[in-house]
C-alpha cells in the first residue's frame, strides 16, 4: 500500500512539475532548463507534504526529516532531474515536454528508497 501512495503522491507532484514548467515556458517565455528548475519548487512542496503525512504518515515533522527529505530531492530528484533533463534537452531531438517526462519518471526508485529507510525513518 506504501508503494502505491508513493507512486500517487509522485504522481501528484509530477503533474505539478509538468504543468508549471509548460506555464513557465509558453506564458512566461523562460528557458525551459531554467523553468524546469523552478517547477522543481513547487512539486517538492507537494511531495514532501503528500510523501510526509500520507504515504511515511510520518507524525513528526521536525526540522531533521525536513532536511533529510530536502537532501534527497535536492541530491537525488534536482541534481539527477536537471543534469539528465539538461542532457536530453540540449543533445536530443526530444521535445522538452517529453524529456522532463522521461526523467520524470526515472528518478522514483532512488527517492522512494531513500524517504523510506532514511528520511522518514
Amino acid at each position: 500500500m506504501q508503494i502505491i501512495k508513493f507512486i500517487v503522491v509522485g504522481g501528484l507532484a509530477a503533474l505539478v512539475h509538468l504543468s508549471s514548467l509548460w506555464l513557465m515556458v509558453n506564458f512566461l517565455a523562460l528557458d525551459p532548463v531554467i523553468a524546469n528548475a523552478l517547477a522543481f519548487i513547487g512539486a517538492f512542496i507537494v511531495s514532501f507534504t503528500g510523501q510526509s503525512l500520507w504515504t511515511f504518515n510520518h507524525k513528526s515533522h521536525d526540522h531533521n526529516t525536513a532536511l533529510r527529505y530536502l537532501m534527497i530531492q535536492l541530491l537525488c530528484s534536482f541534481i539527477l532531474n536537471q543534469a539528465l533533463y539538461t542532457l536530453l534537452v540540449l543533445y536530443t531531438p526530444l521535445h522538452y515536454m517529453a524529456a522532463s517526462f522521461i526523467v520524470l519518471v526515472t528518478i522514483p526508485v532512488i527517492t522512494f528508497t531513500l524517504s523510506k529507510y532514511w528520511a522518514f525513518r
